[in-house]
């Protein structure tokens, strides 16, 4: 019984401390690498097709897309659950089925002369070329929502893909199930308290995401020893731009309209 005790604590101690990123030296062109938040939304409704094409044609290197799954498994590119805060619909896309969600357009509020459809995630690997990183956001209802990290491991074995693909989220519980279950990628842990951070050391990401007011000396230098690039989040002014080439970051999700 001592021997299972001892046995359990040097595999927790191990697991927790002596772990590192896999690696993701051919995600970077450049550095910064700079990521396009939801795609360029001056013209275009976020998370959409024409945003993301902007993006790529504006000289952005990746873009960041929301998803959720569809109650009959289909992922869409939302930022939101609810269809209210987007569209001139209500209900939950988690809730509703893609026959439906297929006919509603996204941008009521924010673009109303060029509301676009809410797409399909593959349509976003049909219309980005090879040579960008979509940094995919799992959202969630619960930390134990797990359905769309499900939806989307079975997407990627269905669809291969020559995208650099980094599956991010706040959920520890989701980079963890990525990180395991989806090994042909590579994960990142968003966070924007010192609370979430302790989480790191169990999720085991292989990228960090910070905000922007956590990126510090401390996390330059802990991250490094964990071989974690550092992509930050949502640096939106010059100066905090400058803030993140002085630490050397890796990469820069904003939503700004040109770099």
């Amino acid at each position: 019984m001592i021997s299972i005790l001892l046995l359990t604590l040097l595999f927790m101690v191990s697991y927790l401390g002596f772990w590192q990123g896999r690696g993701t030296e051919n995600y970077y062109t450049s550095k910064p690498t700079y990521i396009s938040h939801r795609g360029v939304t001056k013209n275009n409704p976020e998370n959409t097709i024409e945003a993301f094409k902007e993006a790529e044609s504006l000289g952005f290197q990746g873009i960041e897309v929301d998803i959720i799954a569809s109650k009959d498994g289909v992922l869409y590119c939302s930022h939101n659950h609810q269809l209210d805060q987007e569209t001139n619909h209500s209900g939950y896309i988690e809730q509703m089925l893609s026959d439906e969600l297929d006919n509603i357009n996204t941008g009521f509020f924010s673009h109303p002369n060029n509301q676009q459809k809410v797409p399909r995630l593959n349509s976003v690997f049909e219309n980005i070329s090879n040579d960008m990183i979509i940094n995919i956001e799992i959202k969630f209802s619960n930390y134990f929502d797990l359905s769309t990290a499900f939806v989307l491991k079975r997407f990627l074995k269905n669809n291969k893909t020559k995208h650099r693909i980094l599956i991010s989220s706040f959920n520890p519980l989701i980079v963890f199930f990525s990180r395991w279950l989806i090994p042909s990628t590579r994960t990142g842990f968003l966070f924007e308290s010192e609370n979430m951070k302790k989480w790191i050391n169990f999720c085991h990401p292989d990228t960090v995401h910070p905000r922007i007011d956590f990126l510090d000396e401390d996390i330059i230098k802990w991250c490094k020893a964990k071989n974690l690039p550092i992509n930050v989040w949502t640096v939106n002014s010059e100066v905090n731009i400058e803030k993140c080439k002085d630490f050397g970051v890796h990469g820069i999700i904003t939503d700004l309209e040109k770099i």
